[in-house]
């Protein structure tokens, strides 16, 4: 398999309540991005937290990425479009930023490190911070249904092509205007659906403003664009005049502070590649709490791809398995080390690399529901010791007496299966849009096909 040796992560993906009373609790500060799954997690200060890491050589600072929609513990970040940074010190929230603000970010890292670090010398007492301006927790229900709206209007808005993107440039985000811009935008009628932080390469910025190409001052502005972060607002207007994009437009060219400050699409003719340059991870509709369908990894080894390739194929399909990809790899030894890193100390590590070496392995990409776990009890114990007397399991069933190593390999969590499927099987997207007279049976209709042609709606 011709593929780029992948960096080991700087943040490590939190995606299940276990996994996240594992992380926050480790001893040192644990700076953790919580994200919404429509959302996606904020890209633009990953290097700031490279160079901090490079900087410092901190051993005990720690970066995290949180998905708020299927850890229990986030419930109350559920639905928020702006970015949310949690320290954690050793098991103790003790400090919080919210929004993409790179020098406060740098700032209160620097400040809880050090703090954590006398702590763990000295001694001494942690204080725990009290989350503020979150939204109230009483009234869950009222909550929960907010945050439904939100992403059903988000989804309405964008099958119905009923929105407009405005940019808030990056000098205008770094001199703090944002507030008063968006208060100006609001008075005017347009609601915010989606408030993100996005810092435009020169290839989007110029795809971007195409239509400025012959005007004075073209490449000056591209400079500006690309100069830092800016702020992407899907937005909507339900009394428009014509659209939300003209509307928008109007307001703009006829406010001084936003003609200044703010780009806007002047037509619809190209709104969808625009949404998905500026905001790619919401083209489609959130998951629901009832869309918990799981994806995960199989990997039959090579002893056991001679012997029993088809066989398992059809037993893991008999078992209520949906096999969407499968992909047969001759690893190499530096991929199967990347892969298997953890392992690492293990005392079975060395027979591990020779036997996924040793020929061609088989991936398989594997839907149901609970599919992860479910998998994992179909395959049995790990340790070969255990492996005679598991029967009923695919690992005793298609055991390889001779090898030393088990038959099959499966992930033990969503989120090392995440990891596993991105490194076997690396990700695409499209973009498809439903036309809006489409009656809600066709829209699921559609969208099943797609998920039964392997397809799957933005995660």
């Amino acid at each position: 398999m011709a593929r780029r040796r992948q960096e080991i992560a700087l943040q490590t993906e939190i995606e299940t309540q276990e996994e996240w009373n594992e992380i926050i609790n480790k001893e040192g500060l644990t700076v953790v991005d919580v994200y919404q799954q429509w959302a996606g997690p904020c890209k633009s200060v990953e290097g700031n937290f490279k160079r901090i890491k490079l900087e410092t050589g901190e051993a005990l600072l720690k970066f995290a990425l949180a998905k708020a929609d299927t850890i229990d513990s986030l419930e109350r970040f559920r639905g928020r479009c702006e970015p949310c940074f949690l320290f954690y010190a050793t098991g103790v929230l003790v400090d919080a930023v919210i929004g993409a603000n790179a020098p406060e970010l740098q700032r209160k890292i620097m400040l809880n490190i050090e703090q954590e670090k006398k702590i763990l010398k000295e001694g001494g007492e942690r204080r725990e911070y009290t989350l503020k301006d979150m939204g109230p927790d009483e009234d869950e229900e009222v909550g929960v249904a907010s945050r439904r709206h939100r992403s059903s209007s988000v989804f309405n808005a964008i099958t119905s092509q009923q929105y407009a993107l405005g940019v808030i440039r990056p000098d205008a985000y770094a001199n703090g205007k944002v507030d008063e811009i968006i208060e100006k935008i609001t008075q005017n009628g347009f609601k915010i659906l989606v408030q993100q932080e996005h810092h435009l390469n020169e290839h989007d910025a110029r795809e971007l403003h195409r239509y400025k190409m012959n005007q004075e001052g073209y490449e000056e502005h591209i400079a500006r664009m690309t100069s830092g972060p800016s702020i992407v607002l899907l937005l909507q207007k339900t009394d428009a005049k014509d659209s939300t994009v003209d509307d928008l437009h109007e307001l703009i060219n006829s406010d001084e502070l936003l003609k200044a400050n703010v780009d806007s699409t002047p037509s619809t003719d190209n709104i969808h590649d625009e949404l998905v340059l500026l905001l790619p991870n919401i083209v489609q509709r959130p998951r629901t709490p009832e869309d918990n369908l799981e994806r995960t990894l199989a990997i039959v080894r090579p002893s056991a791809l001679q012997l029993y390739k088809d066989a398992i194929i059809s037993r893991i399909r008999d078992s209520g398995f949906e096999v969407t990809r499968t992909s047969e790899i001759q690893l190499t030894q530096e991929q199967v080390e990347e892969f298997y890193a953890a392992k690492k100390n293990e005392p079975f590590y060395e027979d591990l690399v020779q036997e996924m070496t040793s020929g061609p392995s088989l991936a398989l990409y594997l839907i149901k529901k609970d599919a992860v776990q479910g998998f994992r009890t179909l395959l049995g114990p790990a340790d070969k010791n255990k492996i005679k007397e598991a029967t009923g399991t695919f690992r005793h069933e298609f055991d390889i007496v001779d090898c030393k190593i088990n038959s099959l390999h499966a992930p033990s969590t969503r989120a090392e299966a995440h990891r596993g499927l991105r490194f076997f099987f690396p990700e695409e997207r499209i973009l498809t849009i439903l036309k809006p007279n489409l009656t809600d049976q066709q829209r699921s209709e559609i969208i099943e096909t797609f998920k039964k042609g392997g397809f799957f709606i933005m995660e």
